[in-house]
């Protein structure tokens, strides 16, 4: 039998669910065909001809005002850091290209923490739910893609996920980016902790490094 331990909701938006996931896997054969993101723009979710790159820490969740937040005490382990590169393959084109490297530090997160690679599928434009007026996509996106996790207790599996929103806001340290992932889905449809299986989800507004947003170069412009 397969079990989970120490799975403690990280930031009240976490869930269980990388362990779910190895022990899923253990269970039944991997299809890769099941993981493949769908070439889909969803709702509130537009073309693209910018790519984003990014890199940082994240630790309490997104407040409902912008405004810069504390780190966590360094006791408490709570928190992730990622960095990544996406893009659109063309002007305007749904599919994407690039990788994303997540981990999570919580010991008492899913699998004891972990870490997950993640290889983009697709790449689109999202509003800034920070910005009431003026032009809401400006500097945010949101992609997709399938990849691999390895916990600290062990476990290991694939699965997809999708970065909801990751956000340019201005330089470090002033334009408050922000971030928000999902691992166990590529649809944001479907990243709800009352769906099973669980899906771990966790966002912020960076306690350090940044989010930048980029003139898309190359022949698909």
């Amino acid at each position: 039998m397969c079990t989970g331990r120490n799975l403690a909701l990280v930031s009240g938006a976490l869930a269980a669910a990388l362990v779910a996931l190895a022990c899923e896997r253990a269970a039944t054969p991997v299809n890769p065909q099941a993981n493949e993101p769908l070439f889909h723009v969803f709702p509130g979710e537009e073309l693209a001809c910018f790519r984003l790159t990014g890199g940082g820490r994240i630790d309490k969740p997104e407040p409902p005002i912008l405004w810069p937040q504390p780190k966590n005490t360094p006791d408490s382990r709570d928190f992730a850091t990622f960095g990544f590169q996406a893009r659109p393959v063309g002007c305007n084109a749904p599919e994407g290209s690039g990788q994303i490297e997540w981990v999570e530090h919580n010991p008492g997160g899913p699998g004891g923490g972990f870490s997950f690679h993640g290889v983009v599928h697709t790449f689109g434009a999202v509003s800034d739910h920070y910005l009431e007026t003026g032009d809401r996509r400006n500097g945010c996106g949101a992609f997709s893609g399938s990849g691999r996790f390895h916990a600290r207790d062990g476990s290991t599996g694939e699965t997809s996920f999708i970065v909801e929103h990751a956000c340019d806001r201005g330089e470090p340290g002033v334009g408050r980016d922000h971030i928000r992932i999902c691992i166990g889905t590529s649809d944001p449809t479907q990243c709800r902790t009352d769906l099973p299986p669980p899906r771990y989800r966790r966002d912020g507004i960076l306690t350090g490094g940044n989010i930048q947003r980029h003139k898309l170069s190359g022949s698909g412009t």
